[in-house]
């Protein structure tokens, strides 16, 4: 027998406020030392509610919100009431997320080559391509672990949790602060940077982050003409240029 349901009449409530009440119970079960002086349940029922009704019937708000409160980085009680006290929808928690990095040069250059990489590479190609090693990757990965999919080993991929993250850091009137512009033009000067330090003379690409330099850079070229607002990175864009020449 097969059985149909109206989709735009169900309610995820339920399942969301389910997730929520296992998620929180199984991690106070592994860290009780962390609520030796909570009088009460953590996190109490009404602000369980409320993460719910928050959520609004998205599955990837809840897995956020949880990832972001419960990962290993600052008070869960303090970050979940940065939550509570937040506006609604995704846009607030990716802000609280960023803030609570340590946005320096490196998180800056890992960050905004992974919302403009043309196709996917390992930790360690990345690496290579921003010319860091892959314990600098890793770290500035893990300062934004809630939001994103970092792999076991470093020939891995990393993924992230939501599309609607990279459309919030492209969007000056959503991200603000935390706007990525200029990511084309960076990712050209990165690649050719690349291409000049490790290609000789009738040497072809051994690595694959090798080839995406060789084979991406006139894209992010294409991409960042017309856009680059910045003369101090247009001189970088033609300095690279005229080296790799």
């Amino acid at each position: 027998m097969t059985c149909f349901m109206k989709l735009e009449t169900f309610d995820a409530g339920h399942d969301i406020s389910t997730f929520l009440t296992s998620r929180f119970d199984e991690f106070c079960k592994q860290r009780p030392r962390l609520f030796q002086n909570t009088q009460q349940m953590w996190p109490a029922s009404e602000d369980l509610a409320a993460l719910a009704e928050r959520s609004d019937g998205l599955f990837i708000f809840a897995a956020t919100v949880v990832s972001f409160i419960l990962n290993d980085t600052g008070s869960p009680q303090d970050k979940l009431q940065q939550v509570l006290n937040s506006h609604l929808g995704l846009d607030p928690l990716y802000a609280q997320v960023l803030s609570n990095a340590n946005r320096d040069d490196a998180f800056t250059k890992v960050l905004s080559a992974i919302i403009y990489l043309k196709r996917q590479l390992s930790i360690t190609d990345l690496a290579k391509l921003l010319d860091l090693t892959s314990e600098v990757v890793v770290t500035q990965l893990m300062e934004i672990q809630s939001i994103i999919r970092i792999p076991p080993d470093n020939q891995g991929f990393v993924q992230l949790n939501h599309a609607s993250f990279r459309d919030f850091l492209l969007d000056k009137t959503r991200s603000k602060e935390y706007y990525q512009p200029l990511g084309e033009a960076r990712m050209m000067v990165w690649s050719l940077a690349c291409m000049v330090k490790y290609l000789k003379q009738d040497q072809w690409p051994r690595d694959k982050a090798e080839k995406y330099a060789c084979l991406e850079w006139c894209s992010h070229l294409e991409s960042a003409i017309g856009g680059c607002e910045s003369g101090e990175l247009a001189t970088a864009m033609v300095d690279n240029i005229q080296t790799f020449i």
